[in-house]
């Protein structure tokens, strides 16, 4: 009798520890689990505000390019007279095309002058799956957001 009574005193030490041993693992990996996934969540939020932040420093760098600086009396007259040729385009959206099926067709028109800036400004506003399928006036004088605002609405 003394002989069986160790034996299941020692099964039961050996299960006890078992079970403490898997409930110190287990509530470990949930405390790193929870913090991995709330570092990622929060990575995930900075990283979607830096994008944003630079599609609007694209769009305000294409502004910018767009805008002459002021100049003198003389070349402003100067520059009325050879005035630069604003490029009038009819974009057809068709089924199937892409944001960048869209930039480079605007790009090859001269209607915007990078077509990797409007193309990730479309993807950085998470603009891409609304655009419409039409045909859409545009010109070269239109802004980056004004284009995209025309053809996602």
């Amino acid at each position: 009798m003394k002989k069986t009574a160790i034996r299941f005193l020692g099964i039961g030490l050996f299960l006890a520890g078992t079970i403490i041993q898997l409930e110190h693992r287990l509530s470990n990996e949930d405390i790193s689990s929870a913090g991995d996934a709330q570092a990622y969540k929060q990575s995930q939020q900075e990283l979607s505000e830096v994008k944003k932040q630079l599609a609007q420093l694209q769009l305000n760098l294409n502004n910018a390019q767009k805008e002459q600086p002021k100049q003198n009396e003389t070349e402003v007259s100067k520059q009325e007279v050879s005035s630069p040729t604003v490029n009038t385009f009819s974009l057809a959206i068709k089924s199937g095309m892409t944001s960048s099926d869209i930039s480079l067709v605007l790009e090859e028109a001269g209607v915007i002058q990078n077509k990797m800036d409007f193309e990730n400004y479309i993807v950085d506003q998470g603009l891409s799956s609304r655009i419409q399928i039409g045909t859409y006036e545009v010109d070269s004088k239109m802004t980056i957001k004004q284009i995209t605002e025309l053809i996602t609405n």
